[in-house]
């Protein structure tokens, strides 16, 4: 063998080593970025789901805490002394609860009135507690930071809702309290995953949850040069970190709450993260380590002469077979299917992993095309036959789509689909190779996700609506009276248009509670709501403002005071009806104060105090009456009292 054949071998064998590393390491490159973007939009996922999780419960605290709300409403706090029967109403409402540790009521001192935590309270206050003095301030639901629980030995979180009085007065607060572990177990489930992060902090930074737990109380506000403070105005976001809390380094995603004003942080191991790819990486620089070991092999045998080419020859061919199967093993190896489609031929030939993602054998799927579109779901096939044309007349770069595959055992799996083609000089396609992905799994969780979403507007819903009516009698609650009025005057009338209020008041209601008991008194209650609704024209509002108080609200009153009137007496006449009760027959009365107004004359609050004032009138004189307040047939300057 001559020396320039020697250098032209020693030449192309330094070239196959070159190119060998570089294809290795752009695939070892390709793979670490590939995997990086699938960890973000899984660990992005599964925040989504912590997230939505997060804020049905805290709807859910929150309706528990208003039904608290309800039941002191109208009435003093109980002394410590004297309020079993209140412990014993709060322990059955937690038992209705998930996740919530314990129902705490402080009065408006701070100083603790009942709790479901244990039988008799000794001095205890939270007068300090920034949830107190953000509740005595004005707020009328807060969210705690995480807090060392002096009475329960452990970390916690509390939902307070403000109490007050039917003047608005602050009463004290009604706290539900959460255990710290409430939200990072659901996350460490789903994440399968112990060593899982998961953080909910304010807008400001304060921590209500974390898991690990730290030492003591985190410090208030975002610590110095926090990464997500910096990018609050977006929705969500994927950065990465090493825990200061126990110096593990790992890939975090964050989601903002709005309107709850929290940020959701998860965050799982980058060692567990990149574990797949490590493996895939020591196997595939194996296979290339091999490939360049057997490369500089053969070159020392052919350099060594003439005489050993014939045998150097036979080793070569045989490296090349044992790289081609070691390339095999690790395509194999990955969990991706690759195909290569002869588009001369119409054969396509298709790796056992690609066979595998339809549970069948190496032997059971041939090399014919149609296979493929044979098992295809009917309703994908024109989208990926449109994508396959597009890319062999050159109008898309490559193919991409997603589609359903009939698997072995029946069900349809959803795959992710790549191919490129090889063109001739003359420009007519030659072949197309790709590779297959199930994306089964992301699909289901994109499902999860979106029934999730669903879950939480229905709780949302639920949660409206427990907000606005009243759970007795299932009327609308003084608060939606309060919002129907102030859109009425958003919206405004025409110059002349009236409205009518009508405030009633049952008459001797409370011999029917001392008589009978709360029970009947409740459906005789039930009864007059339903006896309201009856009377009620298209557009007519009924409210129950609280007890034996009830609100009816014309928009549209008729064009005389006799036409309201008259309504109002049909009412009264209706609800006066007698009843049967616990197999007895009672009556009460109904006396009505109306205050009938245009735009132009009154505002809604006045006209509700003139409502007020003709009720008072009718009770006091003789109940079971009429009496009305501002006549629209006057004009708007004046004004007539009337009494039916």
């Amino acid at each position: 063998m001559t020396a320039n054949i020697r250098s032209l071998v020693a030449a192309l064998v330094g070239s196959a080593v070159a190119v060998t590393i570089i294809a290795v390491s752009a695939t070892t490159i390709v793979d670490h970025r590939t995997t990086r973007l699938h960890a973000e939009r899984e660990l992005d996922q599964r925040t989504l789901l912590v997230a939505e999780h997060v804020r049905a419960v805290i709807q859910t605290d929150v309706m528990l805490l208003g039904r608290v709300a309800d039941h002191f409403a109208g009435r003093p706090l109980p002394a410590p002394e004297a309020a079993d029967a209140d412990r014993e109403v709060l322990r059955a409402m937690l038992r209705d609860a998930d996740g919530v540790d314990s129902l705490w009521v402080y009065d408006e001192r701070g100083d603790a009135v009942l709790s479901t935590a244990e039988e008799r309270l000794g001095r205890f206050s939270v007068a300090d507690r920034e949830y107190f003095q953000a509740a005595r301030a004005g707020e009328r639901l807060f969210l705690s930071p995480l807090i060392w629980g002096r009475v329960t030995g452990g970390f916690f979180f509390v939902v307070a809702r403000r109490l007050e009085d039917p003047s608005g007065a602050f009463r004290g607060i009604a706290v539900a309290g959460v255990p710290a572990g409430r939200f990072a177990d659901f996350y460490r489930r789903i994440a399968g995953d112990e060593n899982a992060s998961v953080a909910i902090r304010k807008l400001n930074g304060d921590v209500v949850v974390r898991a690990p737990l730290p030492t003591a109380e985190p410090a208030k506000g975002w610590p110095a040069e926090s990464y997500i403070q910096e990018r609050l105005t977006e929705e969500a976001g994927v950065y990465e970190r090493t825990s200061t809390i126990d110096g593990i380094g790992r890939l975090y995603a964050f989601r903002r709450l709005d309107p709850e004003g929290l940020v959701v942080i998860a965050g799982r191991p980058l060692d567990a993260l990149f574990a797949p790819w490590w493996s895939r990486t020591l196997l595939v620089w194996a296979v290339g380590g091999g490939g360049v070991a057997l490369s500089l092999a053969l070159s020392v045998l052919v350099l060594r002469g003439a005489r050993r080419e014939a045998d150097a020859l036979r080793d070569a061919l045989r490296a090349v077979r044992e790289s081609e199967e070691r390339f095999d093993m690790a395509v194999a190896a990955t969990t991706d299917g690759i195909w290569d489609w002869d588009l001369r031929t119409d054969k396509v030939r298709r790796t056992a992993r690609m066979k595998a993602l339809y549970g069948l054998a190496d032997h059971e799927m041939g090399d014919d095309s149609r296979e493929f579109w044979d098992l295809l779901h009917p309703d994908d096939a024109p989208d990926l036959r449109a994508a396959v044309q597009a890319h062999l007349e050159r109008r898309a770069e490559q193919v991409e789509a997603e589609c359903r595959v009939r698997h072995k055992d029946g069900t349809w799996r959803w795959l992710f689909v790549r191919g490129r083609a090889q063109f001739g000089a003359d420009g007519e396609p030659l072949r197309m190779v790709g590779m297959m992905t199930d994306v089964t799994e992301r699909r289901e969780r994109e499902l999860l996700v979106q029934a999730a979403h669903r879950a939480a507007e229905e709780e949302k819903e639920r949660a409206r609506h427990a907000a606005n009516h009243d759970p007795l009698t299932g009327l609308p609650n003084r608060a939606y009276l309060t919002e129907r009025l102030a859109a009425l005057t958003e919206v405004g009338t025409a110059d002349g248009a009236r409205q009518a209020v009508m405030l009633l008041d049952l008459d001797d209601f409370k011999a029917v509670n001392d008589t009978l008991g709360h029970p009947a008194g409740d459906e005789l209650l039930r009864i007059v709501a339903g006896r309201l609704r009856s009377c009620l024209r298209d557009g007519d509002f009924v409210a129950r403002l609280g007890g034996d108080e009830f609100a009816v609200l014309v928009p549209s009153a008729c064009g005389t005071a006799c036409g309201t009137l008259a309504l109002a007496e049909r009412i009264v006449a209706t609800v006066g009806q007698s009843a049967v009760i616990a197999g007895r027959r009672v009556r009460v009365g109904c006396s009505a104060g109306v205050s009938v107004w245009t735009a132009a004359e009154l505002e809604p609050e006045e006209a509700i105090r003139q409502a007020d004032v003709a009720l008072y009138e009718a009770k006091r004189t003789g109940k079971n009456r009429v009496v009305l307040q501002g006549c629209g047939d006057m004009p708007s300057s004046g004004r007539r009292d009337g009494t039916a």
